[in-house]
């Protein structure tokens, strides 16, 4: 189940929860993180938070870089 939207960085990155609903208190046990692009499409793979925080740092770095 997915969770909050997380946004972050300065273009528009979005940093997902994702785990399952818990029974008892009907809240969501977040077991990791999923990164979405400003496209809308989602980054292969799962992440802790600090690490979809870091992803999407080092790449707008480096796309400021460029600039």
């Amino acid at each position: 189940m997915i969770g909050n939207p997380i946004p972050w960085g300065t273009c528009g990155w979005v940093i997902l929860e994702e785990g399952k609903l818990n029974p008892v208190t009907l809240q969501l046990d977040v077991t990791h993180y999923l990164v979405v692009q400003p496209s809308g499409d989602a980054v292969s793979g799962i992440f802790t938070l600090a690490e979809a925080k870091n992803y999407i740092s080092a790449l707008e770095t480096k796309d400021s870089k460029k600039e």
